[in-house]
């Protein structure tokens, strides 16, 4: 029997999905320009294929093209974040209530499995940067499970630059506190709902969900030295940089955010 390679992937695709992945994760933070020399230096892939993905980046809103500068990753504002999970506080719900109640099988066991390992990475000694991106992956995987179990296109094309964005605020944060501010009560609920095909109560503790998160995320970045018209950057800055665009000192948010 024959043995099959696993086809090659063209360089301009990698290159996309290493420029992607290096937003999302604030390995190039918001509003950071960047220059094709630059990149094709730290990714080896050349000049084309960093140009290609550029372009793709730049129609997907993720980068800026600024003539004669290069390009800038996209800025974050708090009102941008504010916007962001007022759409989410829509869409997510529903995303939920539809894609249960639709779900085939195998669709409903990625969700649980994905919730499930969620739910056991709190008790982890993983680094509190490798333990976000974990939990921002499986968060995603499981709402693209069930984005895709609608068999709604709309719901889907919307899904995937809303959570890009939200990775990105998460990535930007990398704070434990705000990932894991959930109860016992709502793991249990969650994987209850998910069990018995309950869209209802799966939408419902969703939208409570994203609720808080909004409350909490918006709660920390307000204490950063920004306002809606000025752009969230690294709490790690330069000491070169411009103090009004340097963020404060990390803090742990506590009891009174809640």
């Amino acid at each position: 029997m024959a043995v099959h390679e696993p086809e090659a992937i063209p360089l301009r695709e990698l290159a996309y999905r290493r420029l992607r992945e290096d937003i999302l994760s604030c390995r190039l933070h918001p509003g950071q320009r960047i220059s094709e020399r630059q990149l094709v230096a730290e990714t080896k892939l050349g000049i084309s294929a960093v140009r290609e993905a550029l372009t793709r980046l730049d129609h997907e809103g993720l980068v800026h093209t600024q003539p004669r500068r290069g390009y800038q990753v996209k800025p974050m504002t708090l009102k941008g974040v504010d916007d962001l999970f007022n759409f989410w506080e829509l869409l997510g719900p529903e995303t939920v209530r539809s894609g249960v109640t639709r779900a085939t099988r195998k669709q409903l066991d990625r969700a649980m499995a994905d919730h499930e390992e969620f739910w056991q990475l709190e008790s982890t000694s993983m680094p509190s940067h490798e333990l976000t991106q974990r939990w921002l992956e499986l968060s995603e995987n499981t709402f693209a499970a069930l984005a895709d179990a609608t068999d709604n296109p709309y719901i889907t094309s919307a899904w995937r630059p809303v959570a890009g964005e939200l990775r990105r605020v998460l990535s930007l944060l990398n704070d434990s506190v705000v990932v894991f501010s959930v109860s016992t009560e709502y793991m249990a609920g969650w994987s209850e709902a998910l069990g018995r095909r309950d869209g209802e109560t799966a939408a419902e503790l969703a939208r409570k969900y994203i609720q808080q998160s909004h409350n909490r995320i918006l709660h920390v970045l307000a204490r950063w030295p920004s306002v809606t018209t000025t752009e969230i950057v690294p709490l790690a800055q330069s000491d070169t940089e411009p103090t009004e665009r340097r963020a404060a000192p990390s803090r742990t948010m506590g009891a009174d955010a809640r």
